[in-house]
């Protein structure tokens, strides 16, 4: 756990609390999802979604009403911050170093809230935001299996097979 996810252990975030987390659905590759944070009443915004090793997830949120936060806690309690990048434009071209790649299988659960949230541990923040889930499938390994030998040893240009001279 990092010093950016302590606030989750907080009672504010328990049954009750003033961050209560609120359930909103399950969540697949590419889903765009609106949301809206309302005060005092809904704080924290729980996403859950099915994880397979080796997948490379981003998270984006678009709004301009709230600086977001982005956390995704994984099926044995590990937890990500990707508040730093959840704005960010994505620059496409594959996984960079800040991609989240996910270690093994299970469900991980998106948290969404507000930098605002979080400082205040209660729901003061009221605003709409779209929730943008980016997902990637591992590349696969190249094949270390040769290409078949040629039928002939003069196969043409194209790798077409030549019949042998009489």
């Amino acid at each position: 756990m990092t010093n950016s996810t302590a606030w989750l252990d907080q009672p504010a975030l328990q049954p009750g609390g003033a961050l209560a987390p609120e359930k909103r659905g399950a969540l697949g590759p590419f889903d765009v999802v609106p949301g809206r944070l309302v005060a005092g009443t809904s704080g924290v915004h729980h996403f859950v979604l099915a994880g397979t090793p080796g997948v490379t997830l981003q998270a984006k949120v678009a709004t301009d009403l709230f600086e977001p936060v982005v956390i995704v806690i994984g099926p044995t309690g590990t937890r990500w911050d990707l508040s730093s990048r959840a704005r960010a434009p994505d620059a496409g071209g594959g996984a960079s170093p800040d991609d989240l790649i996910l270690p093994v299988v299970g469900e991980y659960v998106l948290a969404v809230t507000s930098r605002e949230n979080v400082t205040a541990l209660r729901a003061v923040t009221t605003g709409e935001y779209r929730l943008t889930l980016l997902c990637d499938a591992p590349r696969k390994a190249p094949s270390v299996v040769p290409p078949p030998a040629s039928s002939s040893s003069r196969s043409g240009r194209f790798g077409a097979w030549e019949s042998e001279p009489r």
